[in-house]
């Protein structure tokens, strides 16, 4: 076990906190985008097929309340660490600004100056090809997030470790024009994929993912390129055949059952799979499907879950935009109906709401992204 502190990619803060939870259990927050947590080796595996994770540090260290602290001075702590965690060979400084930044401290400062106080004849700077990066974080207050986010910062941290080399950026894949088969309505890879990892449950991997309305397989893709077994229906027979060619053409590591079903029947299909995550992206307003129609179908998908004995659902609804503005109200708006009266649907059918987050599509439209394990 080792500690890691996680930073996030910005894009949003409260999913990405979400993610690394599902990925990993318990964690601290220390900055909306920028977590620290204990994890194992195949806990850091997992962060290694996560969607929002930027990058990670060990051996870190933090210093809270740091207004009024000079560049000098953070130096000299930094490098009194480096003395202790850092290994000998080249290494590199990178400072960064998270929100606001710490007043007094710019990042070149503490670059060049706790570049100086730790190069010694062991220990050498090189900024091109380093064995070793130590990242300083200065976190002041955060920017106004662009979805709604309950972590208040209330402390300027700064914050320093080695940078973890396994973990390279916020997740970026191929774009889906590339696939063989494309559909404009195609799901962005990136909420593929986090729909995917939020289906973990504390770092416990699903048994398979079922996707009942997979569409181009955009789900589907994500769920088998970090091998898990997919099992993916749709009743449009287009969609069935584009998804195998898509899934053929990613070769990923898991295999993978691609038929042509309703949501309501996929038990009939493949019967009972305990501990399977059903992850989906349901047709709602496409087709010219009217709302009433849409919902039922969800409810199908979701006694479907029931009778296959899914640990967990995770879906994405159209919601109204009024909840980016932080409204919680009961009576908002979400695939044509009150919310109230939606969750309501969801636990009499045997599935409580764990989380929902929103997230914006455009200034008109927004979804609400919905994490549901049984009620009983």
């Amino acid at each position: 076990m080792r500690d890691v502190i996680l930073l996030g990619s910005g894009w949003h803060s409260p999913l990405f906190r979400a993610e690394v939870n599902s990925l990993v259990g318990s964690l601290e927050t220390l900055h909306p985008r920028m977590v620290f947590a204990t994890v194992d080796e195949s806990s850091m595996d997992l962060l290694t097929k996560s969607s929002l994770v930027e990058s990670a540090l060990h051996s870190s260290c933090r210093l809270w309340a740091a207004s009024g602290i000079s560049s000098m001075e953070l130096a000299e702590k930094i490098g009194e660490w480096a003395d202790k965690f850092l290994p000998n060979g080249k290494f590199a400084v990178r400072a960064r600004k998270f929100g606001s930044g710490i007043e007094g401290l710019s990042r070149r400062d503490v670059e060049i100056e706790s570049g100086a106080i730790i190069s010694s004849s062991s220990k050498t700077v090189d900024l091109l090809d380093p064995e070793f990066e130590v990242v300083v974080i200065m976190a002041g207050i955060a920017d106004s997030p662009s979805h709604p986010d309950p972590f208040f910062q209330k402390d300027e941290l700064i914050v320093w470790g080695i940078k973890e080399n396994i973990i390279s950026g916020p997740y970026n894949s191929i774009s889906p024009t590339e696939r063989p088969f494309f559909k404009p309505v195609t799901l962005d890879p990136r909420l593929a994929r986090l729909m995917v990892t939020l289906s973990y449950n504390s770092g416990h991997r699903p048994k398979a993912i079922i996707d009942p309305f997979c569409g181009t397989g955009g789900i589907a893709i994500e769920a088998q390129k970090i091998g898990l077994e997919v099992f993916a229906s749709d009743l449009d027979k287009e969609m069935v055949e584009g998804t195998r060619r898509n899934l053929a053409w990613v070769e990923g590591g898991g295999n993978y059952t691609v038929c042509q079903h309703s949501a309501d029947s996929i038990y009939d299909k493949w019967g009972q799979i305990p501990g399977c995550a059903f992850v989906f992206d349901p047709p709602y307003g496409r087709n010219a499907r009217a709302s009433e129609d849409s919902f039922e179908i969800i409810m199908g998908a979701l006694n479907s879950a029931s009778q296959m004995i899914a640990s967990s659902v995770c879906m994405m609804l159209p919601t109204s935009p009024e909840f980016l503005d932080g409204n919680s109200s009961s009576d908002l708006e979400v695939v044509g109906r009150e919310w109230g009266e939606v969750s309501a649907a969801f636990l009499s059918n045997g599935w409580e709401v764990s989380s929902r987050h929103i997230v914006r599509v455009h200034k008109s439209l927004s979804r609400m992204l919905l994490v549901c394990n049984p009620s009983d």
